[in-house]
């Protein structure tokens, strides 16, 4: 196959008129076009104009629906070690506050590194004696236990990894100002130090 040549234009090639862009000018439009057009853009915005009156009136109102906040720091008593059902001393120090909400959520966080919170049984003690049992089990103490940060007693980096295990926080919804939780759910502190301390836990609400 042969390539085919081709020669650059010259000033005087001529190009035929049927082959030139042909431009229409606004004036050589025709009048019945022009007005469709013209309509069809009232006609979009008349439905754009009541799709925002639509969407103003489905909105809520934000006079009284406006999300609030509550703050507070309980102190729990110093406990043995093992797990405890704090539900009704929190309810205690939170409850005027909690009623004041409708919907929203309750955030709680331990302000410490060798204890932690949970939700759990409310009903039968036999298992907060049986979660004390198996945290004990799965974390060795003592001398024989390989951990190197002994220097504040030999419960202290089981506790360490026993509050990573169960964790530090806890949120739990709330539904006309009540904590939102199973029948059998409670809250638990676990104390995992042998000579416990107060443990401060700090609670926030949020919603409306």
């Amino acid at each position: 196959m042969q390539a085919a040549l081709i020669s650059p234009l010259s000033s005087s090639t001529f190009i035929p008129i049927t082959d030139r862009v042909k431009f229409i000018g606004f004036n050589s439009i025709p009048k019945s076009t022009i007005k469709n057009h013209r309509q069809r853009r009232q006609q979009l915005q008349f439905s754009v104009n009541c799709r925002n009156i639509d969407m103003a009136a489905a909105a809520p109102s934000s006079v009284g629906t406006a999300p609030k906040w509550a703050q507070k720091t309980v102190t729990i008593p110093a406990q043995r070690r093992g797990c405890h059902l704090i539900t009704s001393r929190i309810l205690k120090e939170i409850g005027q506050d909690l009623s004041g909400f409708k919907c929203g959520l309750a955030h709680f966080f331990l302000q410490h590194t060798s204890a932690s919170l949970t939700v759990n049984e409310n009903y039968d003690s036999d298992v907060r004696d049986d979660t004390e049992t198996f945290l004990n089990k799965v974390v060795p103490e003592g001398r024989s236990a390989p951990w190197k940060h002994t220097m504040e007693g030999p419960d202290d980096m089981p506790a360490h990894i026993k509050s990573s295990m169960f964790g530090c926080s806890l949120t739990i919804p709330i539904t006309d100002g009540k904590l939102n939780m199973g029948t059998w759910q409670g809250i638990w502190l676990c104390e995992h130090r042998d000579a416990a301390t107060p443990r401060r836990v700090v609670i926030t609400l949020n919603g409306m």
